[in-house]
Parts: C-alpha cells; sequence; structure tokens
C-alpha cells in the first residue's frame, strides 16, 4: 500500500471527483456548493465554486472525455457544467429531472452521452440531451423500485444500470434510449433490452439498505455494499451470489480494481480490499495501518493534547477510545483518516491500482494499492 497524495481540506469532504488528469478535483464540502481545486505543487488551491443548488450537494462527477461536471442535491435539481475556457468560468445547465423528492447520486455513462440521476421519489432517472429542445431531458426507471435509490453504476456497455436503495435490493436495468444507444450486444443480462426491463434483482442475507454498487470490469457480475456490514457478489452466467459479512462498520462505498478484486470504505474509516481466491471473498488488506510512520500524521493540529484527541474519537466512533483496540496511544485512529469515509472513487484514467477516498475529517486521500 502507498498513500501517493493526502490533502486536508477545512471542512468535510462528502463527495469528491477528480478530471481526466487529477489535475484538479471537484469536492462537495456538505453544503449547497461546489469547490474545484487545481494542483500547485504538492498542494491543492481554490480554482472555482459551482453555486447554483439551493440545497445541499449530494453528489459530483467528472467526465473524463467531455470534461462536463454533474452535480444533482436535495433541491431535487441536477446541473451539468461546461467550461467556457474563453472567460474561464463554469456555466451550468438545468436538467429537466421531473423529481419530487432529493436527488442521491448522479453518474456519467461509460459513453458520457447520458448520465443517471438516483432519487428518493422512487426512481431513476436516464438524462440524455436533447436535440429538438436544446437541454437536457430524462426518462424514468421506476418499477419495481419500492423506495429511495442510493447509489448506481454503469455496465461497461454504456446501457445496463445497476441501482440499489433502501428497499434493501440490488437490481440491473435496462437504460436504453432510442436514438441515443446502439443496440447492445447479448450478454448474461439478456438479449432484448427495452427501457426498464428488469436484468436482475438480489439481496444480501440479512438484508440492509444498499449503500454502493457497482459493475465487474467485464460487466459480467455486479457487487454491492449493504448495511448489514455485508459484501455481495453475483454472477449471473453460473448462478452463484457469494455473500460476506464483515465484522466491522458498514461500507458506504466500493469500486472493482480487477475481475478478482474489490476496495471498499465506509465508517470503520480503513479503506479494505477483498479478493477472490476461487472459491470465496476474503478481506486481505487493511490499507493505511500498517504504515506505523504515519500514525503521528494521522492526528489533529491539536495532536498533543491527549485529553482532546480521547474526546474526538469517543464523538466520532461513539465509544469510549481506552477500549479500543484500533487506537492509539494519543487518542487517535490507527488508519489515515480519522472519521468516516464517505466516497471511494476509481481513478479517472482506468489504472486499476489507484483509488481516491475523501472522508468528514476533511482528508482526501489517493492510493496506489500494489505499491
Amino acid at each position: 500500500m502507498s498513500i501517493t497524495d493526502e490533502h486536508i481540506f477545512p471542512f468535510c469532504v462528502t463527495a469528491h471527483s477528480f478530471n481526466h488528469d487529477k489535475s484538479q478535483v471537484a469536492v462537495c464540502p456538505n453544503s449547497n456548493e461546489v469547490h474545484i481545486y487545481a494542483r500547485s505543487g504538492t498542494q491543492w488551491t481554490p480554482l472555482h465554486v459551482l453555486k447554483e443548488h439551493d440545497l445541499l450537494v449530494t453528489s459530483v462527477d467528472w467526465a473524463p472525455r467531455t470534461n462536463r461536471i454533474v452535480t444533482c442535491s436535495q433541491d431535487k435539481n441536477a446541473y451539468v457544467w461546461t467550461l467556457d475556457e474563453v472567460a474561464n468560468v463554469w456555466k451550468p445547465t438545468l436538467v429537466h429531472l421531473r423529481i419530487n423528492r432529493a436527488a442521491t447520486q448522479a453518474r456519467w455513462s461509460p459513453m458520457e452521452d447520458k448520465f443517471a440521476v438516483a432519487s428518493g421519489d422512487k426512481c431513476v432517472a436516464i438524462c440524455y440531451f436533447g436535440e429538438d429542445n436544446d437541454w437536457w431531458v430524462s426518462k424514468h426507471i421506476k418499477k419495481p423500485i419500492a423506495s429511495t435509490v442510493l447509489c448506481i453504476d454503469w455496465h461497461p456497455n454504456n446501457v445496463l444500470l445497476a441501482c440499489g436503495g433502501t428497499d434493501m435490493k440490488a437490481r440491473v436495468f435496462s437504460a436504453f434510449i432510442k436514438g441515443v444507444d446502439q443496440k447492445p450486444a447479448a450478454s448474461v443480462w439478456g438479449e432484448r433490452l427495452p427501457f426498464n426491463t428488469v436484468c436482475g434483482e438480489f439481496e444480501s442475507p440479512s438484508g440492509g439498505w444498499v449503500h454502493s454498487i457497482g459493475f465487474s470490469p467485464d460487466g459480467e457480475s455486479v457487487a454491492f455494499a449493504s448495511h448489514d456490514s455485508s459484501l455481495t457478489v453475483a454472477t449471473p452466467a453460473t448462478g452463484e451470489v457469494t455473500s460476506v459479512r464483515s465484522p466491522n462498520l458498514p461500507f458506504k462505498s466500493l469500486a472493482w480494481m480487477d475481475q478478482s478484486t474489490i476496495a471498499v470504505s465506509g465508517h470503520d474509516c480503513s479503506p479494505m480490499i477483498y479478493a477472490y481466491d476461487g472459491a470465496t471473498w476474503r478481506l486481505v488488506k487493511r490499507l493505511g495501518e500498517d504504515d506505523k510512520s504515519r500514525r503521528s500524521a494521522t492526528a489533529s493540529p491539536s495532536n498533543n493534547n491527549t485529553a482532546f484527541n480521547l474526546f474526538r474519537q469517543m464523538d466520532s466512533r461513539n465509544q469510549p477510545a481506552k477500549a479500543s483496540s484500533t487506537s492509539t496511544g494519543d487518542g487517535s485512529l490507527k488508519s489515515v483518516h480519522q472519521n468516516t469515509i464517505t466516497e471511494l472513487r476509481r481513478d479517472p484514467a482506468g489504472n486499476p491500482s489507484d483509488i481516491s477516498t475523501g472522508g468528514l475529517d476533511g482528508r482526501l486521500i489517493q492510493w496506489n494499492i500494489l505499491a
């Protein structure tokens, strides 16, 4: 494990997304704004502030090829931001979502010609640019979704969409848009794929809200993390559904690194790596905790104030600091992150060994799991 970059912001990082070469990053500071930072040497300097939403921004996604940013918010709106290179200003375009509840997550499709927005309105809005109306319009995936959708992920074929939410189900739908998509090749998920076709439905053994979901690199499997602290991997070609219960706190994000490796993170503050050994999925590594030389740097600026760190840990972990086997002598956690990891993202350039994590402790960390 190696940390390739670490920065501490003066605010919680509730969502983040890098541009194509990771020279800039868009972060949500737990407010109605999105801040864009640019790399300056070893530091990140503020560059732009995207101000258009009225309520808390819940998700941001930066398309690496088209260089467009999509944001969504609790104000039930989504915006597509395009950079005016002459004026050096990001210009927003309102998306016609047609939802009556908060938007929870937004993700560009692999071809970047459409994007999906999950919501609390028991639906997922599939958004594409309507040439006739000259703006972004949407179609809704609804049935059989019975509650808030928390997470979404696109299949490599640009047509299938995986989603999970508070109805404790993980599903795979067809998001085929006539006039935008070409007919996809037959796969393990089906041959005829009209819009809103349910191609698969899964759940973890003990139930629980589905916080994160993702397709494998070849699109043959789907993995999802539930609030019962489980990681479930379903492969329809073989009919195999493998669920691994974790003794740790629930995961909030996952990302496939390759066909046999999944990175997860969440309330336990340490990113973890699960690997398939031919029979089942096993935890093989906890990132950051084996790097003893970094532990002094993981404490807060009041590192020398032991009492402060003890109380801070009690507040963030909801348990007595001295009773925790995951803390150091000064009251800080052994992990690099000192609070919940809100989001784990894959490398925008597609490097399978690189991930990034952002957390409630204000840290934005880039990792290389092979170094």
